[in-house]
């Protein structure tokens, strides 16, 4: 299997989008290596550099700029018999816009269901004004809607020549597995439990920080990176034997409950030792297990279900909700039963995309050993401030004596 097929045969639990993004970082710039794959690696070439510019500018700005991809595209939606698609690309192209109607329809449908909310309404009312402000302008926001059954049929084309197309895993990829890898190795030399129990022992502890891409690339901050003292503070209570009971009837939960055995709670990354809420992680003592819970399900049905409460699934009512980056709504949880038992999910992102984030719970724990800015980052809630610096600061790595990481 070549690594493009390895790609495209996550399809169906990856985005189209994020399979995109993938292509678009590991497709080799010149198809000369393509072989009968060759006019579609230059097809995903030039469609790149459009959706590149439809981003930075407008759809009617790439069609200008690049006309013959945006007839190739043309012709690939008329193959696909996507009608609506081929109708907006062409009456951008060729004029006048024409919208089909149907996002403005749904906005005031959702306006006439929000009527008691003036609020709301009047903050569609706001966006209405400026998305249909003339047909160019909501012809552009159907487009962006429609845009990714394009991108599915670009897609079925690559499969066709996922042999052959020269493709190799981009840097980001790279780096995921090489941490994949490290993660797994470090989980065969040590438990779990004994990784997370290192972290208190660890000597004058510090998560290495840097402002925001943006920061640097647009308002002159600096790409040094800060070292920020930090603490870690385990919690005393033992695990009652009502909970390990409950955790040991269930074997998805058997690494949770082991590593609960030895610590019930620990909070990492305090930048005061006194202050839990100034904690990067924390892995919340049982006591509050069904606090968090609770407070989890009241926003799963009050925001992503909102339209169907019962709907949410019941695995997610008997998940554990062990985790919390303090001032993130979200809570890390591990279903214990259902498709995701034995998994970590991030509550508010991926019960609704019905996906996870860590393939079982030690992973997660190894995870925050060796590289904890992939969990601290989560959201953008975790930032720092420093004399020094007049930028937020974001962690990028842990270093002590006992860890040596990046």
């Amino acid at each position: 299997m070549t690594q493009l097929q390895e790609l495209l045969s996550t399809r169906d639990s990856v985005s189209s989008a994020e399979l995109m993004q993938q292509l678009r970082t590991g497709l080799q710039h010149t198809t000369a290596a393509s072989g009968t794959g060759a006019a579609t690696h230059q097809l995903l070439l030039d469609y790149f550099k459009l959706d590149a510019r439809a981003s930075d500018a407008s759809f009617a700005s790439a069609f200008k700029k690049y006309p013959d991809t945006a007839q190739a595209l043309l012709a690939l939606c008329a193959t696909h018999q996507l009608s609506i698609l081929h109708g907006l690309m062409q009456s951008l192209m060729n004029g006048p816009a024409k919208p089909q109607g149907a996002f403005k329809r749904g906005l005031q449908a959702q306006a006439a269901a929000q009527a008691n909310k003036p609020g709301v309404v009047a903050a569609l009312q706001g966006f209405a004004s400026a998305a249909f402000a003339s047909p160019g302008h909501e012809v552009e926001i159907e487009l962006s809607l429609a845009w990714g059954g394009l991108e599915d049929c670009l897609l079925d084309r690559v499969a066709e020549h996922a042999a052959v197309i020269d493709f190799a895993w981009g840097p980001a990829e790279r780096k995921k597995r090489q941490q994949a890898q490290a993660v797994q190795l470090a989980l065969t030399q040590r438990s779990a439990s004994e990784l997370l129990r290192a972290f208190l022992s660890d000597g004058a502890p510090q998560v290495l920080a840097q402002p925001s891409e943006w920061d640097m690339a647009h308002a002159g901050a600096p790409a040094d990176e800060v070292p920020i003292a930090v603490h870690h503070v385990a919690m005393s209570a033992p695990l009652p034997e009502s909970w390990r009971t409950h955790l040991a009837a269930y074997p998805s939960a058997a690494q949770l409950l082991a590593v609960y055995e030895h610590c019930n709670g620990i909070a990492l990354f305090c930048t005061h030792p006194h202050d839990l809420r100034s904690a990067g992680f924390v892995f919340l003592p049982t006591h509050q297990w069904d606090e968090a819970r609770a407070e989890m399900l009241d926003w799963l049905s009050s925001v992503d279900f909102q339209d169907d409460p019962d709907s949410l699934p019941a695995w997610v009512r008997s998940a554990i909700a062990f985790g919390k980056i303090p001032g993130d709504a979200s809570y890390w949880i591990l279903p214990i039963e259902g498709p995701f038992a034995g998994q970590v999910l991030l509550s508010n992102e991926d019960v609704s995309a019905e996906s996870s984030r860590y393939a079982n719970f030690d992973s997660l724990v190894a995870t925050l050993r060796l590289f904890p800015q992939d969990i601290l980052g989560s959201g953008g809630y975790v930032s720092y401030m420093s004399a020094d610096h007049p930028h937020a600061l974001y962690p990028v790595g842990y270093e002590s004596p006992s860890v040596c990481q990046n």
